[in-house]
């Protein structure tokens, strides 16, 4: 389910950023090619984040409640300023650096609720780096299962599972 969601989470993206409206004044099949690729994205990302949050909500069960919420926070956060962004651009409210401001701003918010949701799933906090790609960092590390603590291999351990009976001398 979680690699479904990320597919149409990708899919979603892409589709809305192809959905530019035709330079034309009258252009009735570019208008509704540029509606029906807008409508699909932005379906295809709500769908895929809503299966990412059931998908999340699953993995971060056992999350200490400390890091849970710095997840919640950072992530939370981060998307209101990435979509502060995006309507001070499309509305052109405010002075022209708003937008590139609140997005730079945004990065490091989001990328801090990533290094806390990997290190919370037990994984390295540096993982949660991938934040910088945004919801599809977010995405990736949804997908990723939770790692306990007997997951992980240790090299200097000799193998002990080499035969099936006791250890010979």
């Amino acid at each position: 389910m979680a690699l479904a969601a990320l597919i149409l989470v990708c899919v979603g993206l892409v589709s809305a950023g192809f959905s530019e409206p035709p330079s034309s004044l009258y252009d009735h099949a570019g208008e509704l090619q540029s509606t029906v690729l807008v409508f699909a994205g932005l379906g295809c990302t709500f769908i895929g984040v809503v299966l990412l949050a059931i998908v999340a909500r699953k993995t971060t069960a056992s999350m200490a409640p400390d890091k849970k919420s710095r997840t919640n926070v950072g992530v939370g956060l981060g998307v209101v300023l990435q979509l502060a962004a995006l309507l001070v651009q499309k509305t052109g409210a405010g002075p022209e650096v708003a937008a590139p401001i609140l997005l730079l701003l945004s990065i490091p918010v989001v990328v801090w609720g990533c290094m806390s949701y990997a290190e919370g799933k037990g994984r390295s906090k540096w993982l949660g780096l991938i934040g910088v790609a945004g919801i599809i960092g977010l995405a990736v590390l949804t997908v990723l299962p939770e790692q306990q603590d007997g997951d992980a291999v240790d090299p200097g351990e000799p193998e002990s599972d080499a035969t099936d009976g006791p250890p010979q001398v």
